[in-house]
C-alpha cells in the first residue's frame, strides 16, 4: 500500500498538534481521525493522549512513522444549543397574523405583536405551526426567528415579571424599610422589575406606581408576550377605547368653571314648599357634600324663577321627565319620615337667597354628563351642574 509522503505526514502532524493544544474549542469543534483500513491507528505503546506531544519529540515522530496508511481528517462542528430551540419569536414591526391553516386564505384566529413568543409544533412549506397563549395556528416562517437568532429579540422585548408572594406588600419610595410606603400590592399581583438591588427590587406596578419592594416576597421570571386570539384582541380594543373616553372625560371635567357664591333676593315659600324641597335634596344629593346639596336646591329655584317648568314648587319638582325618581319609594320615605337635617339647611339657605351655581338649571352624575355639549358647567362632588 502506498506510504504517505513526508509533506502529508507533516501536515497531519501539525493539524493534530494544533487541535490538541487548543483543547475543546468554544464552538464545540472536535477532531475525528479515521483509518481507512481500521489498523495502525495507535502504534504499540502509543496512546491517543500522546498526540499532545510537541513537534520534533520522539513520540510525535513515532506516531508519524506508525501511521503508514492514508488518513482522513474531518473537522466536525457541534451546534450550540439555545433556550429558544424549538421556540420562536415574532420578528415584525407591527403585527403577525396567525391562521387556522397553512394558507393566507385561511381564517384569521389570532395575532402576534413584536417580540411575542411561543412553541414551534411543525412546519408546512413556507408556514410554521405554532402555539402561543391561547392560539394554535400557522404563521409565515419568514416573520419568525428561532434558536440563537431569537436571543437578541428576547433581550430586546423580554421583561422581568415579579409575582407577589405575601398577602400584602408595601411599595416603598426608597429601598429601605424606613422609607414611606406609597402603595400596596396583593398576593399574586404581577409587577415589572426594572432593577435589582441588595435585598430590594425596583418595580413598576400596573397603575404606573414606581417604587421599591423587598425581594424576599417576590418571585421573578423573565417573560415574553404571547399571541392573542381575535376575541381577546377585540376585548382589548374595547377596553382601550373606554379608557380613552374616560381619560378625555376626566380632562374635560377638569376644565369646569368655578362659580362664585352670591346673595340673591329671598324667595317666598310656605313650610310645605320648603319641606318638599328638602325631601328632594335628600333624595338627589343626600350623601353629597353640603355645597352639592345647596346647588341642587338652587337648580329647583332657578327653574321656578324661569317659569318654564311650572309656577309652583310642586309643579317644578314633579314636572314630567325632570326628576324621574320623585315618585319612587325613596322620595316617599323622606316625605313620610322627614328630610335629612343638612338637606333641610340647604333648602332654607337657598330660599334665603344664597346661590352657588349662578343660573344653571340642570345637573346629572359626572359619569353621564356630556361636557362637550355644555357652554359652561361646574363640578361639585359627583354632580355636574350646567
Amino acid at each position: 500500500m502506498r506510504r504517505m509522503s513526508y509533506v502529508q505526514r507533516r501536515m497531519i502532524g501539525r493539524l493534530i498538534l494544533g487541535v490538541s493544544a487548543l483543547g475543546v474549542l468554544a464552538g464545540g469543534i472536535t477532531l475525528m481521525v479515521s483509518n481507512k483500513q481500521s489498523k495502525n491507528l495507535e502504534a504499540p505503546g502509543i496512546q491517543m493522549a500522546s498526540m499532545t506531544s510537541v513537534e520534533g519529540s520522539a513520540v510525535y515522530e513515532g506516531f508519524l512513522e506508525s501511521s503508514t496508511e492514508s488518513v482522513d481528517v474531518q473537522m466536525v462542528a457541534t451546534q450550540e444549543t439555545s433556550p429558544y430551540d424549538g421556540k420562536f419569536i415574532a420578528n415584525v414591526t407591527d403585527t403577525l397574523n396567525v391562521r387556522a391553516e397553512a394558507s393566507a386564505d385561511s381564517e384569521l384566529i389570532g395575532k402576534l405583536y413584536p417580540g411575542c413568543a411561543g412553541d414551534i409544533v411543525g412546519t408546512a412549506g413556507e408556514w410554521t405551526q405554532i402555539t402561543s397563549g391561547n392560539v394554535n395556528g400557522y404563521v409565515k416562517t419568514e416573520f419568525i426567528v428561532t434558536g440563537k437568532d431569537a436571543e437578541p429579540l428576547a433581550e430586546e422585548h423580554g421583561k422581568n415579571i415579579g409575582t407577589i408572594t405575601a398577602d400584602t406588600l408595601r411599595i416603598r419610595q426608597e429601598a429601605s424599610t424606613d422609607s414611606s410606603a406609597i402603595g400596596l400590592l396583593a398576593m399574586n399581583q404581577e409587577v415589572t422589575v426594572t432593577e435589582t438591588l441588595d435585598g430590594w427590587y425596583k418595580i413598576t406596578a400596573d397603575d404606573g406606581t414606581e417604587g421599591y419592594v423587598s425581594s424576599e416576597f417576590v418571585t421573578v421570571e423573565f417573560k415574553l408576550g404571547t399571541a392573542v386570539t381575535i376575541e381577546e384582541e377585540r376585548e382589548r380594543l374595547v377596553a382601550e377605547e373606554a379608557a380613552r373616553q374616560e381619560q378625555a372625560r376626566a380632562e374635560a371635567l377638569s376644565n369646569s368653571t368655578t362659580v362664585a357664591t352670591t346673595q340673591q333676593a329671598p324667595m317666598d315659600a310656605s313650610y310645605d314648599d320648603a319641606y318638599l324641597l328638602a325631601c328632594l335634596i335628600s333624595m338627589e344629593a343626600g350623601y353629597e357634600p353640603y355645597e352639592g346639596q345647596l346647588a341642587v336646591a338652587n337648580v329647583v329655584l332657578n327653574r321656578l324663577r324661569s317659569g318654564r317648568f311650572g309656577g309652583t314648587m310642586t309643579d317644578v319638582i314633579y314636572a314630567k321627565g325632570q326628576f324621574p325618581s320623585v315618585n319612587g319609594s325613596v322620595m316617599v320615605g323622606y316625605l313620610n319620615n322627614g328630610p335629612l337635617p343638612q338637606a333641610q339647611q340647604a333648602a332654607n339657605e337657598a330660599l334665603a337667597g344664597v346661590n352657588n351655581i349662578g343660573d344653571y338649571m340642570y345637573f346629572n352624575n359626572v359619569k353621564y354628563c356630556s361636557v362637550e355639549s355644555y357652554s359652561s358647567y361646574t363640578i361639585i362632588g359627583n354632580h355636574c351642574f350646567h
